[in-house]
């Protein structure tokens, strides 16, 4: 915990401006002290840290790396994000670790958590999780461009093809991206 003295510095005010604060915060049971002691602050209310809604999203494996079933059978872990991450938390989202650079010319990399909105149908330009022709030959992440009777599937990596099939199987759209810098 910082000191009086830190509290202070980082908000300009005298030693005395912190010390009144805090007690302020003490006597509305937001913080309690130890008479004394150094660096005692301890947070013990929370109408004014509230707890945001957090929901379970499955990680059920890796998106290039071999067909995963969705079920949460196949659940490596468990990642749990804030509500307002989502735009609905009625829709079933799960979680795909990306294998591969097919898409890094749209800030996708290889290590890259997407977390996918479940469902079977897509728009033009969606990017989607999909299965093309026999589910063991893997899921892949690509842009769904729908022409002619045609399914195509567009990396975004000049370096590689687009998949051109007759139909292939939805399984989610991506919502959102997790990288982990560390």
């Amino acid at each position: 915990a910082p000191s009086v003295r830190d509290i202070a510095d980082h908000f300009q005010f005298s030693v005395k401006a912190a010390h009144d604060h805090l007690k302020a915060l003490e006597a509305k049971q937001v913080i309690k002290t130890k008479s004394g002691i150094s660096r005692s602050i301890e947070v013990i209310g929370s109408e004014f840290f509230p707890r945001e809604e957090m929901i379970q999203i499955p990680l059920i494996g890796s998106i290039a790396a071999g067909m995963p079933l969705m079920s949460e059978e196949n659940t490596e872990y468990l990642l749990s994000l804030p509500a307002t991450m989502l735009r609905n938390t009625r829709n079933t989202y799960f979680a795909l670790r990306i294998r591969g650079e097919s898409m890094i010319e749209e800030g996708i990399y290889d290590g890259d958590i997407a977390i996918l909105r479940k469902c079977e149908v897509a728009d033009t330009g969606d990017i989607v999780a999909a299965t093309v022709g026999e589910e063991e030959m893997g899921i892949t992440l690509k842009f769904y461009y729908p022409s002619n009777g045609n399914i195509e599937l567009r990396p975004a990596n000049s370096m590689m093809g687009p998949i051109i099939t007759r139909s292939c199987k939805i399984h989610g759209k991506l919502h959102l991206l997790i990288r982990n810098y560390a």
